[in-house]
């Protein structure tokens, strides 16, 4: 599991779904975000087409 920064500022923990795409565990929100699904304890997929294919 990694700790990443999303472009909005929000730090989420990442780990790979049973479909191998990487998703994050909102951990922190970052007070200028204003996406609502950026809760903290929310799963998000993560962006970019990297985190989109199996490893």
């Amino acid at each position: 599991m990694d700790r990443k920064t999303l472009p909005c500022g929000c730090e989420v923990d990442t780990h790979r779904d049973f479909l191998g795409r990487v998703v994050g565990t909102v951990v922190t929100r970052a007070d200028q975000c204003e996406r609502a699904e950026h809760a903290p304890g929310q799963v998000i997929i993560m962006p970019g087409r990297e985190n989109a294919r199996p490893e």
